[in-house]
């Protein structure tokens, strides 16, 4: 078949192709025509001393006192009291007793991974953290963590950018500066005056082929390229022209990176946790970390990534569910600490769990 049929056989579908462009271009091509990733390494390699916050939020309002367990003292006693049937006594919990040694408290025992790392001191728990006059709306106080507005929404005298957003605007003001896994555009990137990198998963960053007509992708690309390369510098075609250049450069970056991941993580073994009964698929908790270990591996300069699991307004059946989701959280925290560690990052990376209120 010659060019011309075939860029006629495509032509039905460019429309298409332009649509996954501009989803492309939604996540994270600037309008300037900068690509997000421009300043990424050549080679994946994680950047060396480069300090990173990884933030996992336990959306719904987590039941911190089932998580850590007081099993001394008058404190324990209201927990006894108040809680017959879903609190733990002494000796249920994993002890606390190793590392910096605590007797007062023991830990869900879903967390055998987060223990160890307590046990090697590198695992530290901040009680009674909270805003003057709580707010018991999941909404409001989610709002208030967002943008950090410790005397309430009211204080702002209007919305002002979110703390992730304030942090990014100062301090990393690139496109892959702030990245938010799985959990979409939160507020707490409202305001940023860099396009964050928002996406639902790392493999989601792409251009999608037609399946119908897949040996014809490659072609589709270069007529579109070739498209691009016609229109005006400056202006607005030259803009958008620009920015859907500098997407495809940023999906073919992000590409590389995977495949290079990939190869490390069959190299070195790493295996992030399954769903039950899958061999290939993972737990929501396990492809975001994995996606955050991706990236860094890839040499992105992220310095906070934010992701989190639901499912914590638990109103019912809490044991149950918190054995879940505990061990899903923990499950994808041991091996996150495995691969970091072997990518000589984990020193260079702090993870804080939160969640909007306690229970």
């Amino acid at each position: 078949m010659s060019n011309g049929n075939l860029v006629n056989e495509s032509r039905r579908n460019f429309l298409r192709v332009g649509a996954a462009g501009a989803g492309a271009l939604a996540l994270g091509a600037m309008s300037n025509g900068t690509s997000p990733l421009a300043s990424k390494l050549a080679k994946a390699t994680p950047l060396p001393n480069h300090k990173r916050l990884v933030v996992i939020n336990m959306l719904g309002g987590c039941d911190g006192l089932n998580m850590l367990i007081p099993v001394t003292g008058s404190v324990a006693t209201i927990y006894q009291t108040r809680r017959p049937t879903i609190g733990f006594t002494q000796g249920q919990g994993l002890s606390l007793t190793g590392g910096p040694n605590v007797s007062e408290f023991e830990l869900h025992p879903s967390f055998v991974n987060l223990q160890a790392r307590w046990n090697a001191g590198q695992a530290a728990f901040v009680q009674k953290v909270g805003y003057p006059n709580k707010n018991l709306s999941h909404f409001v106080s989610e709002d208030v963590w967002s943008y950090g507005a410790r005397s309430g929404i009211a204080s702002l005298g209007g919305l002002a950018p979110g703390w992730v957003a304030r942090y990014g605007n100062l301090y990393a003001p690139t496109s892959m500066g702030l990245a938010s896994i799985g959990v979409g555009r939160r507020l707490d990137f409202e305001g940023a005056t860099s396009n964050p990198f928002l996406v639902s998963s790392v493999e989601s960053f792409r251009y999608d082929i037609d399946y119908h007509y897949s040996n014809n992708h490659a072609l589709r690309r270069e007529v579109i390229e070739n498209i691009l390369s016609l229109q005006p510098a400056t202006g607005t075609k030259g803009q958008v022209a620009a920015a859907a250049e500098a997407a495809y450069t940023a999906e073919a970056q992000m590409t590389q990176a995977i495949i290079d991941y990939e190869a490390y993580e069959t190299t070195n073994s790493i295996q992030y946790p399954l769903r039950a009964g899958s061999a290939t698929s993972l737990t929501n908790m396990g492809r975001r970390l994995r996606d955050i270990a991706l990236l860094i591996y890839g040499g992105f300069e992220t310095d906070i990534f934010y992701t989190g699991i639901g499912g914590f307004d638990t109103h019912s059946d809490q044991s149950a569910r918190q054995v879940s989701l505990f061990g899903e959280i923990d499950d994808a925290l041991g091996v996150f600490f495995t691969d970091l560690s072997t990518q000589g990052v984990w020193n260079d990376t702090v993870v804080v769990v939160i969640s909007e209120f306690g229970r």
